[in-house]
């Protein structure tokens, strides 16, 4: 936009203090020669307009014929205000501009103070002139309506306030997240120290937690399943044995349960504190996961021989005749499959799919079909399991209703996700790199993963009580926690 421009009459002043200074319509720079008409014809402008007729020697502005060049920048300095008493101002080709006191502002700019403000402007934003009071460890910004805030890269907006839980990085009271405490770990580029719980514990396989212990499994030449305190403090072995298998862990009343994974093999039960073990079902081939839901145990059988030879069973958690829900089932001659139950179903995986049925017995359908998955994990409102189909090196953990739907992907490009588990809040597995394993967690329904442990030795089982995650390195036979 253009300054106003041959005006013949006296200078008309635009703008205010503070609205990037005033101007001033001055004399046209005409020679005299060519501004007198004895005619009384017309006086053609710089921007080839009539701006007026000369009488006698005598130029007369005409009102409102002299326009600026609307095609024209705007000059931030010099015009964003115009007075309102300006008889030249510009033809409004919209609403009239916003104006107070005689002072009337270009379009994106308000008057505040006295002053032509940016409606973005963060000191005064939007026509009501809000101050947007930057938070700690972040900034303000104005979308021209209202105030909004984003972080400093290594804080998080909390619910208590912007960026007000302090550096996600290092901040042992906010590790990754807003309220994620490392207890009395360090916290290092976003990740807390884990608390050891447990060493020397060779091929260390299966592990279950409550309120009170971690429960874990060893294998080998020297089987055992053992416990100990969530904070750690020495192991209580349940069970030692030679010729076990101990391949899965499920804690109900009181009670250790356990699957012994050998071509005849048992699903027994062992008190919590030690005491004699007992079977609950036997001579089943290869047993192998285990879940457990109203008094019921579920558990998996594989031939290892047959991609079909896996079934799917139940049995009351005292003991009786085991109930065949699915048989049949394609699995993997080498690994075996993963069980979870949810509601009144009961998910398991198979070479190819992440298959269900009713917990009571009926047909076993693919609830996840070709999704190769590794394992699973249940709420009663949603199913998670890990996949991979694009193989180890980008697997995904993946999220669907039980009432089936679209497929929600809550990570990807993880490195063969092995083991996962839920809560109220969250999802949790490892990834299985000897070394390098890591422990993850992300909200239910998607958000951006974190980081829970790093430099793990191939953790293989994962568990969580109220407060704390637990997890198994096979590789070095160690049981670590952090705080969820």
């Amino acid at each position: 936009m253009t300054r106003f421009s041959g005006l013949l009459s006296v200078p008309l002043l635009v703008g205010a203090a503070g609205c990037g200074g005033a101007l001033s319509g001055g004399t046209p720079d005409i020679d005299a020669g060519d501004n007198t008409r004895s005619d009384g014809g017309a006086v053609t402008g710089a921007d080839g307009g009539i701006i007026g007729h000369a009488e006698g020697g005598i130029g007369h502005a005409e009102a409102g014929r002299g326009k600026p060049d609307s095609s024209a920048p705007l000059d931030a300095g010099d015009h964003d205000a115009i007075s309102s008493h300006d008889a030249g101002a510009p033809e409004a080709s919209g609403p009239p501009p916003p104006c107070d006191s005689g002072l009337c502002c270009q379009p994106g700019f308000h008057v505040c103070n006295a002053a032509c403000v940016d409606d973005t402007a963060p000191a005064t934003c939007g026509s009501s002139c809000t101050p947007c009071a930057a938070p700690a460890d972040g900034v303000a910004s104005c979308d021209g309506a209202s105030c909004s805030y984003a972080c400093n890269p290594g804080y998080n907006v909390c619910a208590s306030g912007c960026c007000s839980c302090g550096d996600v990085l290092n901040d042992p009271s906010n590790c990754g997240f807003c309220g994620h405490t490392c207890g009395s770990e360090a916290c290092v580029d976003g990740v807390c120290g884990s608390t050891t719980i447990a060493t020397d514990q060779a091929n260390a396989y299966a592990l279950a937690a409550d309120d009170t212990n971690v429960y874990w499994t060893t294998i080998g030449m020297a089987s055992s399943i053992n416990q100990t305190p969530v904070a750690g403090g020495g192991a209580t072995v349940l069970l030692s044995s030679a010729e076990e298998y101990p391949a899965a862990l499920a804690l109900v009343a009181g009670q250790v349960y356990w699957t012994d994974q050998l071509m005849d093999g048992t699903v027994s039960r062992v008190p919590i504190g030690g005491g004699m073990s007992i079977p609950v079902a036997s001579n089943f081939s290869y047993p192998g996961a285990l879940a457990a839901s109203s008094g019921t145990l579920f558990f998996t059988t594989n031939s290892f021989t047959s991609q079909t030879g896996g079934a799917v069973l139940s049995v009351p958690i005292s003991g009786g005749t085991a109930t065949t829900l699915a048989s049949n089932q394609e699995t993997s001659t080498s690994e075996s499959p993963s069980i979870a139950v949810g509601g009144n179903r009961v998910y398991w995986t198979t070479y190819s799919d992440v298959m269900s049925a009713p917990i009571g017995g009926g047909a076993a359908t693919p609830f996840a079909a070709m999704s190769y998955p590794s394992v699973v994990a249940a709420d009663g409102t949603n199913v998670y399991f890990t996949s991979l189909a694009l193989g180890e090196t980008n697997g995904a953990v993946l999220q669907q209703s039980a009432g089936g739907g679209s497929i929600i992907t809550l990570a990807a490009g993880q490195y063969y996700p092995n083991a996962i588990t839920v809560d109220s809040g969250r999802v949790y597995w490892t990834t299985g790199a000897g070394g390098t394993g890591t422990v993850v967690s992300t909200t239910l329904g998607g958000g951006t993963p974190v980081t829970l442990a790093v430099n793990q030795a191939l953790p293989a089982a994962i568990a969580v009580n109220s407060t704390t995650v637990f997890w198994a390195n096979y590789g070095d036979g160690s049981i670590h926690s952090v705080p969820k």
